[in-house]
């Protein structure tokens, strides 16, 4: 990697990006939730060692009177797809199939209670994210 790329990516310019295709329905407790990550890459070629994928449960909080927040409550399920070092070359695009078991004993998804899908990679200077609301029901 160049000397420019690399300051370049410390700020985040052209660095590749990490999204999570839309899930296809809600899901219920126990079943499998399958969905897809999609790299992209920026303006040059970075390695990518593995993606992290894992859904996480949310509730409720009231950090100040009358103002309630989402906050992160516990880990329900985890995936980590290895990729080796790969190199993500120069705006390529690579979409990685995930399957996470849904825990059996889930609460379906209400005013108080919430679930997020989360999938983040590492790439030299900085962390890409994503994020999705996953819809649990009954």
């Amino acid at each position: 990697m160049e000397i420019l790329d690399r300051l370049k990516s410390m700020v985040g310019v052209g660095a590749p990006t990490i999204a999570l295709a839309e899930l296809p329905g809600p899901v219920r407790s126990g079943e499998l939730l399958r969905g897809t990550v999609i790299l992209h890459g920026g303006d040059y070629d970075a390695p990518i060692k593995d993606v992290q994928v894992r859904l996480d449960e949310e509730r409720l909080v009231y950090p100040t009177p009358g103002r309630p927040d989402r906050q992160f409550w516990r880990r329900l399920a985890e995936v980590v797809i290895n990729l080796d070092g790969r190199v993500l070359h120069r705006h390529e695009r690579l979409e990685l199939s995930f399957e996470l078991v849904v825990p059996a004993d889930l609460s379906p998804t209400d005013t108080a209670i919430g679930y997020e899908l989360f999938a983040e990679t590492e790439v030299p200077g900085l962390n890409p994210k994503a994020e999705l609301v996953v819809v649990v029901e009954a």
